[in-house]
This record gives C-alpha cells, sequence and structure tokens, in this order.
C-alpha cells in the first residue's frame, strides 16, 4: 500500500512537469525528470536501468535546450514580440469572458468587437504567426515529456 501511495505521488510530480512544459518560462521536463530521480532514490535504486537514464537525460537536454532554440529560432523575425503575442491573445480572450459576464453573451461580444476588436484585427496575422510557432516550441517540449513519463512507468516503476 506505500510503494502503491508513492508511485501515485511520483506520477502526479510527473504530470506537473507534464503540465508545466507547455509554459516557456518553466523546466517541466526537469521536474518530470527530479521525479524519476526521487522515485529511484525512495527504492533504493533497485530498478536502475542506464539505457532508460541515458534517454531520460537526453529527452531532458532536447526539450529544454532545443525547444528553447527552436522557439528563438521560428519567432527571430517576426513583426510582434513573444511576450506581446501571448499577453494580447490571453488579454484578448479574457477581455471577451468579462464582457460577456458583465453584460450577456450578445451585447458583450458586440460592446467589446467595437472597442477592442478593431486594434486587434489588424495586427492578428502578426500574433496569429508567433503563436502558432511559439506552440509548435511548446508541442516538442509535450511530447517529449510524455515519452518521459512512459518510460519511467514502463521500465522503472
Amino acid at each position: 500500500m506505500f510503494m502503491l501511495l508513492i508511485k501515485i505521488g511520483i506520477i502526479l510530480i510527473m504530470l506537473l512537469g507534464l503540465s508545466l512544459t507547455l509554459a516557456p518560462r518553466f523546466a517541466g521536463t526537469v521536474i518530470i525528470l527530479f521525479g524519476a530521480v526521487l522515485y529511484e532514490f525512495i527504492t533504493g535504486f533497485s530498478t536502475m536501468i542506464i539505457w532508460v537514464w541515458v534517454l531520460l537525460l537526453g529527452l531532458t537536454v532536447l526539450a529544454e535546450g532545443g525547444g528553447r532554440m527552436l522557439r528563438n529560432y521560428l519567432t527571430r523575425r517576426s513583426q510582434a514580440a513573444r511576450s506581446f503575442s501571448a499577453s494580447a491573445t490571453v488579454g484578448h480572450i479574457g477581455g471577451v469572458l468579462a464582457a460577456n459576464a458583465l453584460l450577456g453573451p450578445f451585447w458583450g461580444v458586440i460592446l467589446w468587437e467595437l472597442i477592442i476588436g478593431k486594434t486587434m484585427v489588424p495586427r492578428w496575422d502578426f500574433i496569429y504567426a508567433v503563436i502558432i510557432r511559439m506552440a509548435a516550441a511548446a508541442t516538442l517540449r509535450f511530447m517529449s515529456g510524455v515519452v518521459m513519463i512512459v518510460l519511467v512507468i514502463g521500465w522503472l516503476m
């Protein structure tokens, strides 16, 4: 029963790391690797398989270093900054939701689009391109995290 609780805790730590792979500022794959190391430490390194650890370290380096390099490469010549693109998109969606909550679904969207939408639409092409390119880098990190979790659960647990 105790080992089951430990495994569930480790899986929760790794799932937290997996969710953080989608945020560019957090090293989610490092948290997944930490969960694997913590599990090995708790079990006394009894399930140590060298090739799995080499693969986990390689995936961590690929996800963190490669993800940052890919994001910088894809967005280096964009006409909108990465932080502006993400903030503008989140702010726009949040504004639409707030206007809907305050004024109702019909009038909220109408008012929001009349006031804010006309300034967003001309810039949306640039913003959309940056968001898509940032999503490509996040996908690389997320898929690396998924493979890492499958390796840990399949071979170490």
